[in-house]
């Protein structure tokens, strides 16, 4: 096998870094081991209200600390070279098996006002490249209504913000298709619930969650 001078060259110009820390680690998206294991807590949440919809929601990562810092700089600084360290966090789901029925891989739709200022749908960046090496990605659902910010309401009230707010587009046929939904942080779970609702609604099998990271159990 040939010499990689692309990746010699990447490895020199930009050292490797753990995202968390800053400290030097051996490829672009590892984490070190102390930053991994700080915030790597892969789990199905169950204690929450919110899942009446999604069959269930695996989660990788505790939503604090470096993996908060993280996403924020993907998210709000346009920092696009962290998608590796999502993605490396993407190739260590452990449950692999369990995702063996899984028909297309969903991203939640995000509000057309936030695609046009942030100009890319994270969750899109972050999963689609590892998504379509195991399923079809399929940007299948869109939002109908204007909704609030969910962080800024109280928790009673992001079921009723986000109801009927999500629906499949006509052209995506989901009767009897396991579904793979997919976002990047899972704060009460509502937004989830409500893209679930929306497939649920067009005979949908059944509808897995997986986001990145949570603060929820």
């Amino acid at each position: 096998m040939g010499i990689d001078w692309k990746h010699l060259l990447l490895q020199h110009v930009y050292p490797a870094k753990c995202p968390g820390c800053g400290r030097a680690v051996a490829e672009h998206g590892q984490w070190c081991q102390k930053c991994f294991t700080e915030i790597w807590n892969p789990r199905a949440i169950t204690k929450t209200s919110a899942i009446r919809h999604l069959d269930v929601c695996y989660c990788l990562a505790d939503y604090r600390g470096p993996m908060r810092r993280t996403l924020h700089r993907i998210k709000y600084d346009k920092a696009l070279r962290y998608e590796e360290s999502c993605q490396y966090l993407l190739g260590c789901f452990p449950w692999m098996s369990r995702l063996e029925d899984i028909d297309y891989a969903v991203p939640v739709p995000l509000a057309p006002e936030k695609l046009r200022a942030r100009g890319f749908n994270q969750v899109e960046r972050i999963f689609r490249p590892w998504a379509e090496q195991h399923w079809p990605w399929k940007d299948g659902l869109q939002r109908v209504r204007a909704t609030e910010v969910q962080w800024k309401l109280a928790k009673s009230d992001r079921h009723e913000n986000v109801k009927w707010a999500f629906e499949v587009k006509g052209n995506f046929k989901v009767r009897g298709k396991h579904i793979l939904l997919i976002d990047d942080i899972y704060t009460t779970g509502a937004t989830m619930d409500g893209c679930a609702a929306a497939l649920k609604q067009k005979k949908a099998a059944s509808v897995t969650g997986l986001v990145l990271a949570s603060g929820a159990l």
